[in-house]
C-alpha cells in the first residue's frame, strides 16, 4: 500500500465487511457470504494488523480470537442491580402472582387485563455488557447482583455479541443477556475431553463438564480468553438500561425495548412473545414445555414480565427480586435409584436434617449420591425407608430431592425411619419450635454446629477463605487450634504445617487467604456470623443501617423492625444471637483480629442522608434514575423500591406513578428533582 491513509481505509473496509457479515450470520441467521470469503477477509485483516500493530483497535473483529491471559478478574459495580427472580411451578402460582400485581395496581381480576412478555429461561449465566457511543467497553458477570467480575476479553470472543452497534448510539447503553453453550457444542467439548490423551483439554480444564451451564461458566471464567474463543458460546440479549443513552426516546414497554435492541444489532431470542393476558402466557408455557427439546440450547422454564415499563416501575422490587417478573419453571428431569442408608446431620443452626445416601445416578446432567429428606414430616409423607427404590429430581435444577417411593418394588422389612430424640453428635436435648417442622439441637456449642458455622464463615458468599475447606477445619478443631471462626485470624503458618497432609505451600496459601479476608465488606461479615434467618440480602440491609458489629450488637427490637424488609422474626433472631455469651467472646476477638468492617458503600461523614431511605418515581432528566440511586447509596442512604412508613423521602421526576399518591397519604417528605440535587450536593 502506498501510505498509511490507504492502509487505514483498507482496514476500515475489511472491519466494516466483517462486522456486517458477523451480524448476518450470527444474529440474523442469514449469511451474506460463503465461509471461505469471510475467512479470507479475516486472514487479510489479521496479517495487516500483525504488520502494523499500532492500528489495532478494541472493536476490531480480529480481537475475537482472544488476547493475552490476565492474572485475575477485576470487580465491577453494576449500574443497577441484576436481580434474581421468584419462581412459579404451575398455573396456580402464576394466578397468585398476577393477583398480587392487580392488588397493588388497584385492578380487578376478570375485568382488567395486563400485557406480558414471555421469554425462554435459558440455562446459562446472566451478563451485563456496556457500550459507550456504540462501542463495547465492558462485559461483566452477574456476581452477587450488585458486584460482578470484568470478563470483557472473554465476552468479546462470543461472535453473537456485537463489538460495535448496528446503528449510532450516543451515550452509555448497558444490555443484559444470558450467555450459554449450545447443546451440540457442549457434547462436542466433552467428547474432545474424553478423546484427549490426558483426559483434559489443558491443565486448567475440568475432565468432563456436568452440563452446558457448567461448561459455559467454566469457559467464561478462563483467564486466557483464547481458550474461551474455542468454546463456541452464544448469548441472547433480554434487556437494556436506557437512561444513559442520549437523543433517543426511551422505550415505553419491554416489547418495544426488545425491538429497539434488535434494531441496534443485538441478538434477541426469536421465540419471545407478547401476550395480551395471563391465559396467553399459560398457553405459551404449555406449548414450549412440549417443544423445548427441539431447541438447540437448554431451557428450564419461561421468564414472564409485565410489558409496560411504567407499571414495572410502580410495582418495584422486593429485597430479592422484581415484583413485575417471575420465572415459570418446568418440571425437572427425574431418575430412579436405591436408598442405601438414611443418616441424620446437624446444621449450623442446630437443625437435624435426615439425608438419604443413594446409589449413584445421573440427574439433569450431574451425578447424585445424596439427597436431603428435609424433616420428619417429609419422611412420613413419603414413607421412605432404607432399601427403597425412589424417584429423584433436582429442585430448581440444583438441589437433589426424593419425590416418590416405588412401594411395589419394596422387597425388604426395614422399619420407618425416625429422627433421634437427642442430638446424634452431642447427645443434647432437641425440640420442635413453634410454627416449624424442624427439630433442633438446643446446644449452641454442639461440635457439629460449631464446625458448620466455621464452614459457613469460610464460604464464598461470606468471608471467602479459599484453601480453608471442610477437611482443614476438621483438623483445626480436632487439634484444638480453633474454637470459633474468628480464631482462624490468630493462626500462624507453623500451626498449619504441623497438621496431617498439610504442605508448606498449602499452609502459606491458607494463611494468605485468611489475612486477605480481613478486607471483606461489612455486609459479608454480618452474613458470615451465621445468624439464623439472616441471609445475604438481610445482611446488606443491616450493613447499610449499622456501621459495625459492635453497633449491631446493641440495637433494640424496635430499631430492627423499623428497617424495610426486616420483620419481627428476623429481628428477634438477631437480638437472641447477640445475647449469647459465645457471641460476646467472638465480638471481642473480631475487634482484635484486624477485620476492617468496611461498609459496602462508603458513607460520607458530613452527608445529610446517612441512614435515610429514598424512593424515586418518574424520570429524572439531569442524572437518570440509576445514577441517582448510586449516589444515594454512596452517601450512606438506602434506595428503596416501594413506599412504606419507613420511607424518608420520595423523589418525584416527570410522569410519576401511583407512589406519589401513597406518599402523600403517609405524609412522607416529597422532593422534586431540583430539591433532591440540592440535598445531595
Amino acid at each position: 500500500m502506498d501510505n498509511k491513509r490507504d492502509l487505514k481505509e483498507k482496514i476500515n473496509e475489511l472491519r466494516s465487511k466483517l462486522h456486517k457479515w458477523n451480524h448476518a450470520y450470527y444474529i440474523l441467521d442469514n449469511p451474506d457470504v460463503d465461509d471461505a470469503v469471510y475467512d479470507a477477509a479475516m486472514r487479510e485483516l489479521i496479517e495487516i494488523e500483525k504488520e502494523y500493530p499500532e492500528l489495532i483497535t478494541l472493536n476490531s473483529p480480529s480481537q475475537r480470537v482472544g488476547t493475552e491471559p490476565v492474572s485475575d478478574f477485576k470487580k465491577v459495580i453494576h449500574r443497577t442491580p441484576l436481580y434474581s427472580l421468584d419462581n412459579a411451578f404451575g398455573n396456580e402460582e402464576l394466578d397468585d402472582w398476577e393477583e398480587k400485581i392487580f392488588r397493588v395496581l388497584g385492578l380487578e381480576l376478570g375485568k382488567d387485563e395486563l400485557e406480558y412478555v414471555c421469554e425462554m429461561k435459558i440455562d446459562g449465566l446472566a451478563m451485563a455488557i456496556t457500550y459507550e457511543d456504540g462501542i463495547l467497553t465492558l462485559g461483566a458477570t452477574r456476581g452477587d447482583g450488585d458486584v460482578g467480575e470484568d470478563i470483557t476479553n472473554n465476552i468479546k470472543t462470543i461472535k453473537s455479541v456485537p463489538l460495535i452497534s448496528n446503528k449510532e448510539i450516543k451515550g452509555v447503553l448497558e444490555v443484559r443477556g444470558e450467555a450459554f453453550m449450545p447443546v451440540k457444542s457442549f457434547e462436542k467439548l466433552n467428547k474432545r475431553s474424553k478423546d484427549a490423551p490426558t483426559g483434559r483439554l489443558n491443565d486448567k480444564d475440568e475432565k468432563i463438564f456436568a452440563n452446558p451451564r457448567n461448561a459455559a461458566a467454566g469457559s467464561l471464567r478462563q483467564y486466557d480468553s483464547k481458550i474461551t474463543a474455542n468454546r463456541d458460546l452464544d448469548l441472547f440479549i433480554y434487556a437494556g438500561v436506557w437512561d444513559g443513552v442520549k437523543d433517543i426516546r426511551n422505550p415505553k414497554s419491554h416489547w418495544e425495548s426488545l425491538g429497539l435492541l434488535k434494531d441496534f444489532g443485538f441478538k434477541v431470542n426469536k421465540t419471545s412473545r407478547l401476550c395480551k393476558n395471563l391465559n396467553e402466557v399459560k398457553e405459551f408455557c404449555k406449548t414450549w414445555n412440549e417443544k423445548r427439546t427441539s431447541l438447540s440450547y437448554a431451557v428450564d422454564g419461561v421468564v414472564i414480565k409485565v410489558n409496560d415499563l411504567r407499571i414495572q416501575e410502580e410495582l418495584g422490587f422486593t429485597a430479592k427480586s422484581p415484583r413485575w417478573a417471575i420465572a415459570y419453571k418446568y418440571p425437572p428431569e427425574e431418575a430412579k435409584t436405591k436408598v442405601l442408608s438414611i443418616i441424620c446431620e446437624v446444621g449450623r443452626t442446630g437443625a437435624l436434617t435426615p439425608v438419604a445416601n443413594l446409589e449413584a445416578v445421573i440427574v439433569s446432567g450431574s451425578t447424585v449420591k445424596r439427597a436431603t429428606l428435609h424433616n420428619q414430616d417429609i419422611i412420613d409423607k413419603l414413607d421412605v425407608r432404607e432399601g427403597d427404590i425412589v424417584t429423584l429430581r433436582k429442585a430448581g435444577e440444583v438441589i437433589p430431592e426424593i419425590v416418590s417411593v416405588d412401594k411395589e418394588k419394596r422387597n425388604h422389612n426395614n422399619p420407618p425411619y425416625k429422627l433421634p430424640d437427642k442430638c446424634p453428635i452431642c447427645n443434647s436435648k432437641v425440640e420442635i419450635e413453634e410454627d416449624e417442622s424442624a427439630i433442633r439441637c438446643l446446644n449452641y456449642d454442639c461440635p457439629a454446629q460449631i464446625q458448620r458455622r466455621i464452614e459457613h464463615w469460610c464460604s464464598r458468599d461470606a468471608m471467602d477463605l479459599d484453601g480453608v475447606g471442610e477437611s482443614l477445619i476438621e483438623q483445626l478443631l480436632k487439634n484444638e487450634l480453633i474454637k470459633d471462626p474468628v480464631d482462624l485470624y490468630f493462626l500462624k503458618q507453623e500451626d498449619l504445617v504441623s497438621l496431617e497432609r498439610m504442605a508448606e505451600k498449602s499452609a502459606t496459601n491458607a494463611i494468605a487467604s485468611i489475612q486477605n479476608s480481613k478486607e471483606r465488606t461489612l455486609d459479608r461479615l454480618m452474613f458470615a456470623l451465621g445468624i439464623r434467618h439472616v441471609g445475604k440480602t438481610i445482611a446488606e440491609l443491616l450493613s447499610r443501617r449499622f456501621s459495625s458489629i459492635n453497633e449491631l450488637s446493641n440495637v433494640s427490637l424496635e430499631q430492627l423492625t423499623e428497617i424495610d424488609g426486616i420483620g419481627p422474626k428476623i429481628a428477634k433472631s438477631v437480638i437472641d444471637f447477640f445475647k449469647l455469651e459465645s457471641t460476646h467472646k467472638m465480638i471481642q476477638k473480631i475487634n482484635k483480629s484486624g477485620i476492617k468492617q468496611v461498609a459496602k458503600t462508603i458513607s460520607v461523614k458530613d452527608s445529610k442522608i446517612i441512614g435515610k431511605t429514598f424512593v424515586i418515581t418518574g424520570s429524572l432528566e439531569s442524572i437518570g434514575r440509576s445514577k441517582a440511586e448510586e449516589i444515594i447509596k454512596g452517601l450512606g442512604g438506602r434506595a428503596g423500591s416501594s413506599i412504606s412508613k419507613s420511607t424518608d423521602f420520595l423523589v418525584v421526576g416527570s410522569e410519576p406513578g401511583s407512589k406519589l399518591k401513597k406518599a402523600k397519604e403517609l405524609g412522607i417528605n416529597i422532593l422534586n428533582e431540583e430539591e433532591f440535587l440540592k440535598l445531595i450536593e
